[in-house]
């Protein structure tokens, strides 16, 4: 069966909010500065349609995105096949995550539009490690400094890059 549009919403949040197009989103999102290098970021892995990195404000540590380098503001803007590469693809960089800071378990958190705390209009998965001693704790915001996020992405990309 041929992959087809799950559907779009961007009209709709554009009449009813008076937002930018897509086309003028994307120009000053700060996920598609990543991609573009305009932004600094910890890049861990990057394909030719994907790119994934720590997140500056993470709920633990090796708390990373993964995204789809192409600008679409929610997973319906996504067809089937996107979604699953996108989805496949956050698996594989938990196995490393979950290794590389000796987490126990790990959470994907997959948000669309503000009302669901979509904080950037990107889609991005967020692979959120969990250790037990985090178990049933409320999740709060932590602050690495530079270049222990440095560090954390490093050890990613090493178990990424393990046979």
């Amino acid at each position: 069966m041929e992959s087809s549009k799950v559907g779009s919403v961007a009209g709709l949040n554009s009449e009813r909010e008076g937002r930018k197009s897509a086309r003028s989103t994307a120009a000053w999102c700060v996920f598609c500065g990543i991609v573009e290098r305009r932004q600094p970021s910890n890049i861990v892995y990057e394909d030719e349609d994907h790119i994934a990195f720590l997140d500056i404000a993470p709920f633990s540590e090796g708390h990373l995105l993964v995204c789809p380098k192409k600008h679409g503001e929610t997973i319906w803007e996504m067809d089937e096949s996107e979604i699953g590469e996108l989805f496949m693809l956050a698996s594989r960089i938990s196995r490393a995550v979950v290794s590389a800071v000796h987490a126990d378990g790990f959470r994907f958190v997959q948000n669309n539009g503000e009302a669901a705390n979509q904080v950037v209009a990107h889609v991005h998965v967020h692979v959120i490690p969990v250790k037990f001693a985090d178990r049933g704790r409320f999740m709060e915001r932590k602050k690495f400094a530079p270049e222990e996020l440095t560090e954390i992405a490093s050890r990613i990309r090493n178990e990424l890059n393990r046979p």
